[in-house]
């Protein structure tokens, strides 16, 4: 095997591979994102309802990679990946490679309706989604504060999806509104947050006590919740359910489904029906074996073959494993099957609130809130430690 390891995507997949590989002879490493920083997405929504500032939410790529003598970052847009010839365009450059590593995750799948509606939503997938929705709400309070008029006006807001991703910024927003408005007398009208569940339930497929919990608690704040229901049309600033519902909107939180990232629309490679990529028993893409696929771009399963659900869990788990395969093919080891598994879910339910599911140990509130508090501190402090010692690097290098 050559030595030149090229990997597409920063965040929790691209990050866990590129440390794996990491001074290791004989391997260079290039890290390629748009972005000089890996987005915490699972404090996202927490940035989104103003309850964590925004630099607890990122680590420096640039700062992160000068740590290792074998990587370099690239802060680049990727055009497109020639598979044929190994080849990555990025603009004004091109990189040819020996292993890819794909670890681009995934981008917010929009309703397919009027593009006019892209111009009052949002995905929230990204910083930049996070910091619309989080700027936008703070309009919202501002105009509230300045106008008696509009302060006496209802407010509606669309989540649509009730996974993960929509029951968390649901009840995040929800928690943060009721809070303003229990200590500010000069705003008297409520937030409304319609939240759309395809499903009977949310969080379809999760234990029946965490739905239960969640449920419970969205109830609790105040979410109107529509089960068994879909969007079938937007006009202007009303959306249309499958059931005949009319929901009159201020704003639409695109939260239901992911889509592959543009720059690998093209590529040629096998891809399931939901859009990601088709891997095999090792990780690699089915029909390359020089390419291997991390993360939310990977159609990712469990041993039993049942599909994984697209969290920083499995990305850390994809991008470990890949790297591991990558390093036993360049020592000429047999490869390790994927053993990929969920060890836990944490959801956060707005303010000081969670639900954590551990298999045999189910919690929810504030206990489950701490605990999901000190998983994601033991992710990003290490990192953020060693982003501090690589920016020490770069200043020394400077001087």
């Amino acid at each position: 095997m050559s030595n030149h390891v090229v990997i597409l995507g920063g965040a929790y997949a691209g990050i866990t591979a590129m440390q794996k590989l990491s001074n290791t002879p004989g391997l260079n490493i290039t890290l390629i994102d748009q972005h000089p920083y890996h987005f915490l997405q699972t404090e996202g929504y927490e940035l989104i309802a103003s309850n964590t500032p925004f630099e607890d939410t990122i680590v420096s790529l640039p700062a992160l990679c000068a740590n290792y003598d074998n990587v370099t970052f690239k802060h680049r847009r990727i055009v497109s990946v020639d598979n044929q010839n190994k080849i990555v365009h990025l603009e004004h450059e091109e990189l040819v490679y020996d292993t890819l590593i794909i670890a681009l995750g995934s981008v917010t799948k929009f309703f397919n309706c009027s593009k006019n509606v892209h111009n009052y939503s949002s995905g929230a997938k990204s910083l930049r989604g996070a910091l619309k929705l989080n700027q936008f709400f703070q309009d919202e309070l501002y105009k509230r504060l300045e106008s008696n008029k509009k302060s006496k006006e209802s407010f509606n807001i669309i989540v649509g999806g009730a996974g993960l991703s929509g029951v968390e910024i649901a009840a995040g927003m929800q928690e943060f509104f009721n809070r303003y408005y229990a200590s500010n007398s000069l705003c008297c009208a409520k937030l409304q947050i319609h939240l759309i569940a395809s499903r009977e339930t949310v969080l379809n497929g999760m234990h029946e006590n965490i739905i239960k919990s969640a449920s419970n608690r969205l109830e609790e704040l105040g979410v109107t919740l529509h089960t068994q229901s879909r969007l079938k049309k937007i006009e202007a600033h009303t959306a249309l359910l499958e059931d005949g519902t009319d929901i009159n909107f201020d704003f639409m939180i695109f939260a239901g489904g992911t889509t592959t990232a543009p720059c690998l629309r093209d590529i040629a490679l096998e891809q399931s029906p939901n859009g990601q990529f088709v891997v095999d028993a090792y990780l690699r893409a089915v029909d390359n074996s020089s390419i291997y696929i991390v993360g939310d771009a990977a159609a990712l399963c469990d041993k039993k073959g049942r599909a994984l659900p697209p969290t920083a869990q499995t990305a850390r788990q994809s991008g470990k494993l890949a790297a591991q395969n990558v390093l036993r093919s360049y020592q000429n080891k047999k490869l390790k099957k994927s053993d990929l598994k969920i060890k836990g879910i944490a959801i956060a339910l707005g303010g000081k609130y969670a639900v954590i599911d551990l298999g045999a140990v189910r919690l929810n509130g504030y206990p489950a809130y701490l605990i999901k508090k000190l998983i994601e501190r033991f992710y990003k402090w290490p990192l953020w430690w060693k982003a501090s010692q690589g920016f020490k690097k770069i200043n020394t290098c400077d001087i």
